[in-house]
């Protein structure tokens, strides 16, 4: 998804380049029910819609490569909850933070009950060779750097914001992105000298990093939960893959640097 630009006191001299698109829903969905809660009507008796934060793309088409039934939608968390609220259809939702869940549960799209699989942090990201010197978090404040963010109704944007708001920093932003998979691909493209994106995007793109103190204990709870207070046994097997010591999705987040629950 594109980022909103952020207007400036400033130009930057340096043209960037077009970013890669990035594509975040996998396969279309044929014949599935606006309805959260099942649709087995009108959906295939077993597939199963995951609905999952972006920074989660790399295990969950792990788990929808191991189980034929799982037809992945990837996207910011407050994209996939307000779709969900307008009556997309999906039968697991896995978000970024609590606060995205609790606005799918407070209004109905989520009846099944949350649970905590997997945390993540934040780090100090920048573009390969660090062009730009960034030496540390404040340096995020300079001007004569490309500076990007997750937009703040992103989980990573909220984590970001209040770690810098914590260390008295105000950055001069120039572009909050709406996927923190956007946001990596920007820095790995050169398209921003830095950046705070979740250590386990910065890992699948090969970002460095910067040490940056004022980011420790800075962390995201990822939630998970199904749309029916009573989903289908092919449902549950999916919630089972990620809550589950040994499961499927369990294995997917421990390989791709997911901190435990």
């Amino acid at each position: 998804m594109a980022g909103r630009s952020v207007d400036g006191d400033h130009r930057r001299g340096r043209a960037t380049r077009r970013q890669a698109a990035i594509a975040v829903t996998a396969a279309l969905l044929l014949g599935v029910s606006c309805s959260g809660s099942g649709g087995s009507e009108t959906r295939h008796d077993r597939e199963v819609v995951v609905m999952a934060a972006s920074s989660l793309t790399d295990v969950v088409e792990a788990v929808a490569s191991s189980d034929p039934n799982v037809t992945a939608i990837l996207s910011g968390s407050s994209t996939l909850v307000a779709q969900l609220s307008a009556g997309a259809g999906a039968d697991v939702l896995i978000t970024a933070d609590a606060a995205t869940m609790d606005r799918a549960t407070a209004d109905g799209s989520i009846r099944g009950k949350p649970v905590v699989i997997a945390t993540n942090t934040v780090v100090l990201a920048t573009a390969p060779g660090n062009p730009g010197g960034v030496a540390g978090l404040a340096d995020l404040a300079r001007r004569d750097l490309l500076v990007g963010l997750c937009a703040p109704e992103v989980p990573c944007g909220t984590l970001a914001r209040r770690a810098l708001d914590e260390a008295g920093i105000v950055p001069s932003v120039d572009t909050l992105e709406l996927s923190v998979r956007a946001l990596a691909a920007k820095l790995s493209l050169g398209e921003l000298d830095a950046g705070l994106v979740y250590d386990t995007d910065a890992a699948v793109v090969g970002l460095s990093r910067v040490d940056a103190p004022e980011l420790d204990g800075h962390a995201n709870r990822y939630f998970i939960a199904s749309a029916s207070a009573e989903p289908s046994p092919a449902v549950q097997a999916v919630m089972d893959a990620f809550t589950e010591t040994g499961g499927a999705g369990a294995e997917a987040l421990l390989a791709h640097g997911f901190g435990p629950p």
